[in-house]
């Protein structure tokens, strides 16, 4: 596994760089493509590899839970995949409601075969796209997102006044405090500000508010 990981390292850290200096290759043709095809193709062993691996991908994200003062109502985790992130977030706030969305709908009947049905009504998992979401303005108190890239036009849009967003990679930690100052500005340029960016093992935690 630690092979796997150097692999990723190597090619995610890169590539982690560009889009922070070039935030628009998202929107290409092939980035697009490519965020379609990867996820039907992992998506059945996913849950499998990150039960297995040596990284620790709970880390990052348990970390960025615990930074949120608040008691957020409604909570939305974007590239949800099988829920990981979700699960996660419900834990933390058993109190809240979360969406989870993706738009490999494989992926979403993974994670949807995990709702215990106790948890029924307080977690659900939406087909859509992240770059392009059908929630309204300001509906959520908190947007999360795990190993996924992502829109911040469209999550600064659906996040209300004084929301915090959580962004978390369980890898390529190293490629974000250089680059702290394009992160603000990115944030910045969609109406959110930086609140926190830490290391945590070999990831990270963006920690953003409106």
């Amino acid at each position: 596994m630690s092979n796997i990981f150097n692999l990723k390292t190597a090619f995610m850290t890169p590539l982690i760089k560009l889009i922070i200096k070039h935030p628009k290759l998202m929107e290409s043709k092939m980035f697009l493509k490519a965020m379609l095809i990867f996820p039907e193709k992992i998506s059945k062993s996913y849950d499998s590899k990150v039960k297995n691996s040596d990284i620790d991908y709970q880390a990052a994200l348990s970390y960025g839970l615990s930074l949120i003062g608040n008691k957020p109502q409604k909570i939305l985790d974007l590239c949800t995949g099988t829920g990981f992130a979700a699960f996660m977030a419900l834990k933390h706030f058993p109190d809240a409601s979360v969406i989870g969305v993706d738009q490999s709908t494989t992926m979403i009947g993974i994670a949807n075969s995990k709702v215990d049905t106790l948890d029924a009504d307080r977690i659900k998992f939406d087909f859509g796209n992240a770059a392009k979401l059908g929630y309204k303005d300001e509906e959520f108190d908190l947007i999360i997102t795990s190993n996924a890239p992502i829109y911040l036009t469209e999550a600064a849009r659906v996040l209300r006044h004084r929301g915090d967003i959580i962004v978390t990679y369980s890898f390529g930690g190293d490629a974000f405090p250089n680059a702290k100052n394009e992160i603000s500005s990115l944030l910045n340029e969609n109406g959110l500000h930086l609140i926190n960016l830490d290391n945590i093992g070999k990831g990270v935690v963006i920690h953003g508010q409106k």
